[in-house]
Parts: C-alpha cells; sequence; structure tokens
C-alpha cells in the first residue's frame, strides 16, 4: 500500500472532510446528511468549541462517510488538500458567476428546461433543488453544477435524460457499454435500467451550494 506523509492536524481533518465533500459534489451539510448524521455535524461552527479549542470530528463520522461515499481510508489520506483548497477558493465564485442557471429541481425532475444534445459539447449549467425530493442528499435552496466534460463513472451523481422522459437527477449505479442502471436520492432508492441508446443525455454534478 502506498504510504501517504502527512501531519494529522486538526486543521487537515477538517479540510480533508470539505475536500472529500465537493469531490464527490456535496456540501459538508450534504454529506453529513447521506452518512446518517445530523445536518449540522460539519458546520464551521462546530470545529471548535465555545473556548476556541480545536474539536475533533469522531471516529465513527469518519467511519460513515467514508462508507457512503465508497471511499478508502487510503483515499482519504490522499486527498490534495492544498490544490484543493486553492482550486476551490481562486475558482468557486468565479464558476458560479459563469455557469447559466438553467432550471429548476422539483419532484425530483428538472421542469421546464432540456439540453441541446451534442456530442462535442464541454458546456456546463446550474440547476436549483426548490423542494425536498432530493433529500438527503441535497436540501432546499442547494445549487448544483452538471459539466458534460466530466465523465460519469459508477457512483456519481448526474443529470440525465432518457429518451422521452424529462431531465432528472439520479445516482449511477452501474454501467456498462450497452446499459446503464440509476437510482433516486430519496429514503426510496428506486432503480431504473436503461439500454445506452435510450439516454439522450447524461452529465455529472460536479459541484453543490448551499
Amino acid at each position: 500500500m502506498q504510504r501517504h506523509e502527512r501531519s494529522f492536524t486538526h486543521e487537515w481533518i477538517w479540510s480533508a472532510i470539505d475536500a472529500l465533500a465537493r469531490q464527490k459534489g456535496l456540501t459538508a451539510s450534504a454529506l453529513a446528511r447521506l452518512s446518517g448524521l445530523d445536518a449540522t455535524a460539519f458546520n464551521r461552527s462546530k470545529r471548535r468549541t465555545a473556548e476556541g479549542r480545536p474539536r475533533w470530528p469522531s471516529t465513527e463520522s469518519i467511519a460513515k462517510i467514508l462508507e457512503a461515499t465508497n471511499t478508502t481510508l487510503d483515499e482519504f489520506a490522499a486527498i490534495e488538500l492544498t490544490a484543493a483548497r486553492a482550486s476551490a477558493a481562486a475558482s468557486e465564485d468565479d464558476e458560479f458567476s459563469r455557469v447559466p442557471m438553467v432550471g429548476q429541481i422539483r419532484d425530483a425532475i428538472v421542469l421546464g428546461w432540456e439540453p441541446e444534445v451534442s456530442a462535442a459539447s464541454h458546456r456546463r449549467f446550474a440547476v436549483a433543488v426548490a423542494d425536498s425530493s432530493l433529500e438527503p442528499v441535497y436540501s432546499i435552496g442547494n445549487t448544483l453544477v452538471v459539466s458534460e466534460a466530466a465523465l460519469p463513472r459508477t457512483g456519481d451523481r448526474v443529470l440525465l435524460k432518457p429518451a422521452g422522459m424529462p431531465v432528472m437527477p439520479r445516482l449511477l449505479v452501474a454501467a456498462t457499454p450497452t446499459r446503464i442502471e440509476v437510482s433516486a436520492f430519496g429514503a426510496v432508492s428506486e432503480k431504473l435500467a436503461l439500454r445506452r441508446r435510450d439516454v439522450a443525455w447524461m452529465a455529472r454534478i460536479v459541484l453543490a451550494r448551499q
């Protein structure tokens, strides 16, 4: 196993949690909910005591977020925090200002918008979460950025446009050259199997913001 030489500090562990959330297209609150924790578990106000002393996440919390995101401990330790922080700080505000808002999500579908399908496109879009249909992963007020340039992989959250159906946010459960399987985000994870040729468009959710 490859060794990762890092100082295990209070700042590092919290930055790693933030970086993991961004990597999975989630906010820190959404990551906590997805892992079965209180939505406020990873709030910045919880990272220090009232006296200013460092407050550490529990080993149980770390285990739960790794299980929920299908991340190994070694992968978690290997997150490049410096690059993640620099990239997030420099580009997040600029990224949101440039990405067009194209619609709202209600009842787990994107209302009033369909993508222009183009094989060579690398566009980015933003959609607003307008109800509780995506909880516990995303909640009302979240903005999701999706990218056509980011290749969807098993375990990713995507926007999906099956032929003859509206655009819908889903979890990519399995993918082969001829078929894909997706599931809903809700408590009842309804699965849908589709032939590749019946999928008109798909883009990965790369960023979420409260």
